[in-house]
């Protein structure tokens, strides 16, 4: 195509960013290795409780957490089976009944002696129920013992399998967007913004978070209300604490019964926690912007020359000292056992141990097709910006300078939230972002103003499930119907996007100083006086 040379395409693969993407990559799955993901979301639902209506909530906790941390897919794939189980133990009685009314009706004849459609249970095994006349009486009594999951699924079960599953694929959408290394979009956010604007402040992760935190929270507790509502409904007597013990004992045992299993925390588990409070501390102290000391950044970036210190350099230094931190007690010294010669004490023998990390563990379970795919992102962004495609649209675009600023917001997040049902949420912010910058110039508004709302606009994909991984793996489980989907994700978007804006309108101002247009951009339509009046977050609240 003529647009870039292949050498120009390559830098975009192990930029910076990218750096600062593999680095929070390999402390996920530290995190992964000594399982302690899995432990913190078993304690979460212990709790909570196992209540349906708070069962949710506490999935939706656990994974909306481990979801800023560690990849979507990741905290989706490793919590979809924890929910099945739940749920299995939770509705065990009732499927019981339903298996024992399904053979009952076989017996009397009252089937319509043809083969019935195959039905997936949740641990993703087909099951083929005959009902052909003349079965011998040994075969009826196989089918009356068989044990639950292979019965008939009650319609309680069915609904609340449905939310369940969807809690878990909407948290986990949710939750990677409160922090700038949760999802790729966020990045690419943060990428272009140091590429289209050199002397921006740019967006790290301290920023990021206290800007997107909060409104994943809010989003979070709105998801639970609308999921709980439609799945659950109002049984206020079955959430009573003393109505509905005995029917949720038995999932509140089966959790606690995994988290009895993983033993007190390891050594390891400890290092990792270490590690992983450390780089989070080194974030959020590296640049405090709201410290002014002129050309040097008010943080401990303050000893380094300025420039030199990223968000991705506590990353990558995090992620070394994982390879050399030792995964059990030193046996050296004091922390030597006292029968190390005895036999059979061959682990504690002196000498070196397995560090918390290797390499043949990260080669398998690092996602590389995450990083090259966040590469691809970045390519696809230059090329955008290089061909000029951006810079027409940017014109363009400057014809609605005298639009209402918040209006313009409004419509890039929902045109965004569209594409993105059908396409990645990285291709389409590698699409939108370059554009939206030269939009911001040409409507001479803050461009921190449209292309922050729309990189997380980026996740807000909840109607099929084409649209994210975590989407597609609950659709995959079965039982849910892309009409399910449909009804439960319309909703979602409208209500995640009107958080959104609220957040952007009243947060966003004192932290991205949107009420002025900045001196490093360019107001390219003249209009910057009515641009900077328009962007008052008192009359888009009341408008709304």
């Amino acid at each position: 195509m003529g647009v870039q040379p292949s050498g120009d395409v390559s830098k975009n693969y192990l930029k910076d960013t990218n750096v600062l993407f593999l680095g929070g990559l390999m402390v996920a799955v530290a995190i992964e290795h000594v399982n302690l993901h899995k432990r913190i979301a078993l304690r979460v639902l212990l709790v909570v409780g196992s209540q349906p209506r708070w069962l949710m909530l506490g999935f939706m906790i656990a994974t909306a957490f481990l979801s800023m941390w560690i990849s979507n897919t990741a905290t989706t794939a490793m919590m979809t089976p924890i929910g099945a189980a739940v749920l299995a133990e939770l509705f065990k009685e009732e499927d019981e009944q339903a298996a024992k009314d399904d053979v009952m009706l076989k017996v009397r004849g009252e089937s319509n002696g043809g083969l019935e459609l195959e039905t997936m249970d949740v641990e993703g095994q087909t099951h083929v129920y005959d009902a052909v006349e003349g079965e011998n009486a040994t075969k009826e009594q196989q089918q009356e013992d068989e044990p639950v999951e292979h019965g008939k699924q009650s319609s309680r079960r069915q609904s609340m399998q449905k939310g369940l599953m969807l809690c878990i694929a909407y948290a986990a959408n949710i939750g990677g967007t409160a922090t700038l290394t949760g999802t790729s979009p966020n990045l690419i956010v943060s990428e272009q913004m140091e590429i289209l604007f050199p002397n921006s402040p740019g967006v790290d992760f301290a920023t990021w978070f206290f800007f997107a935190a909060p409104g994943m929270v809010i989003t979070l507790i709105l998801a639970w209300l609308w999921l709980s509502t439609i799945f659950v409904g109002c049984r206020c007597a079955e959430d009573c604490a003393c109505c509905g013990q005995k029917k949720t004992s038995g999932a509140e045992d089966v959790i606690r019964k995994a988290y009895d299993e993983l033993g007190p925390i390891s050594f390891a588990e400890g290092g990792v926690i270490f590690h992983f409070l450390l780089l989070v501390l080194l974030w959020f102290f590296r640049d405090l912007k709201f410290v002014d000391l002129g050309n040097r950044q008010a943080g401990w970036a303050y000893y380094f020359i300025p420039g030199y210190v990223t968000d991705a350099t506590p990353a990558i230094i995090v992620s070394f000292a994982l390879f050399m931190f030792p995964s059990k007690p030193p046996r050296f010294l004091c922390c030597r056992s006292k029968d190390v010669y005895h036999v059979g004490s061959d682990e504690e023998k002196p000498g070196p141990v397995p560090g918390l990390l290797d390499w043949p563990t990260v080669h398998t379970k690092m996602p590389w097709h995450i990083v090259l795919l966040l590469g691809g992102g970045f390519a696809l962004a230059d090329g955008v910006e290089k061909s000029g495609l951006s810079e027409w649209l940017g014109d363009q675009f400057s014809k609605l300078a005298g639009i209402e600023a918040w209006t313009i917001c409004l419509i890039v997040c929902i045109g965004v939230a569209v594409f993105t049902e059908v396409a990645s949420n990285v291709t389409a912010t590698s699409i939108f972002i370059p554009i939206l910058a030269k939009m911001a110039e040409g409507v001479c508004v803050n461009p921190y103003y449209l292309m922050v709302p729309a990189g997380i606009a980026a996740s807000f994909a909840f109607m099929l499930p084409v649209a994210t991984p975590p989407n597609a793996i609950v659709f995959s489980y079965g039982g849910i119907k892309v009409s399910d989907m449909v009804k439960t994700g319309f909703l979602m978007n409208l209500t995640s996007l009107l958080v959104l804006m609220v957040s952007i309108n009243t947060l966003g101002v004192p932290i991205y100083n949107l009420n002025t247009f900045p001196d490093w951009a360019v107001c390219r339509s003249g209009a910057l006086g009515a641009a900077n009046s328009t962007i008052n977050p008192t009359v888009m609240t009341t408008t709304l």
